[in-house]
């Protein structure tokens, strides 16, 4: 019999989910208000997040599901060197994520932030907009979430160029997939750059000061995968300036964005807090795929989105 542990945080939502988990798996679900380490002796599967801290209470675990996609909660010195597997939720963001990228562009485009303040002080006034057909976009990151906001960008009528580490076939909605050393060219190029890329050591601050120095005058960014990526006091600059037109962000470089932090006051940023990954379809989605995981586990099958410790995603 394998031991499974699901954390307490998901339990109300996954517990009639897991009815089609295989008959091998013995599921127990961690206490409200009790503590995760008291319940790792002897487990062998868990499904939610394992700290730091208690990393050396997991004496018998084998493999990890996050419920979310960036690994890099994980990605700790004595996790990412033991044998335990790790896997996420890739590929089960897209349609929200995208969703939520879209609605802060839109909302950027066509002045909605504005035109709710003119109706909070019961303005009848309208303001500049923008349409966005014939625009280019381009995508930092063409996994799940880049896909699909690949998909709606083609719907809207957007050029659509991406970068992205890894070897692909591009999807019919992206005009023109290339390495990460096509970057510049793409800032130049984008009159809006979706970020859509994880965090690891190659993209902590990818988006720097001379990056943000090639954008068209006038552009737009969104940023709905991490803050980290963005070199944030270059994006302020770029926004003073009037290089970048607006920034939709759901994601800071420190979440919460410190007080004194320009981007709670700048006209043209909308801020929401990280709430791009919500969807009322997430617990069956992500419970879905645990589920089918668990089957191939006590079958000795491949799992599915198994988490590269080295490459960070």
């Amino acid at each position: 019999m394998v031991r499974v542990l699901i954390g307490s945080r998901y339990a109300p939502d996954v517990e009639g989910l897991l009815k089609d988990a295989p008959s091998e798996a013995e599921v127990t679900f961690l206490p409200e208000g009790e503590i995760l380490a008291d319940h790792l002796t002897g487990i062998e599967i868990m499904f939610g997040i394992l700290s730091e801290a208690d990393f050396d209470r997991a004496d018998g675990l084998k493999w990890v599901q996050q419920p979310h996609a960036g690994a890099e909660g994980h990605l700790y010195e004595k996790f990412r060197n033991s044998d335990i597997v790790l896997t996420n939720a890739g590929g089960l963001f897209g349609p929200q994520i995208a969703e939520h990228a879209f609605a802060l562009l839109l909302a950027l485009t066509r002045q909605i932030h504005t035109q709710l303040e003119f109706m909070k002080s019961k303005q009848w006034r309208g303001a500049p907009c923008l349409e966005l057909a014939g625009m280019t976009m381009g995508i930092i990151g063409l996994g799940g979430i880049g896909r699909a906001v690949a998909d709606r960008a083609k719907a809207f009528e957007f050029r659509v160029i991406a970068v992205d580490p890894e070897d692909m076939q591009p999807p019919e909605s992206v005009d023109q997939l290339e390495k990460m050393d096509y970057l510049p060219e793409l800032m130049s190029q984008s009159d809006v750059v979706m970020v859509c890329c994880p965090i690891t050591e190659e993209t902590h601050k990818l988006l720097s000061q001379d990056l943000f120095d090639r954008l068209k005058a006038g552009s737009f960014l969104i940023n709905v995968s991490r803050g980290r990526v963005v070199d944030e006091e270059a994006m302020i600059a770029a926004l003073q300036s009037g290089r970048l037109a607006g920034v939709g962000l759901d994601v800071t470089y420190t979440e919460p964005c410190p007080e004194d932090s320009p981007l709670w006051t700048l006209p043209n940023v909308i801020l929401t807090a990280h709430t791009a990954g919500g969807s009322q379809h997430f617990p069956k989605r992500t419970m879905g795929r645990f589920v089918e995981n668990l089957h191939r586990y006590v079958k000795g099958e491949p799992l599915q989105n198994v988490v590269d410790k080295e490459k960070g995603y």
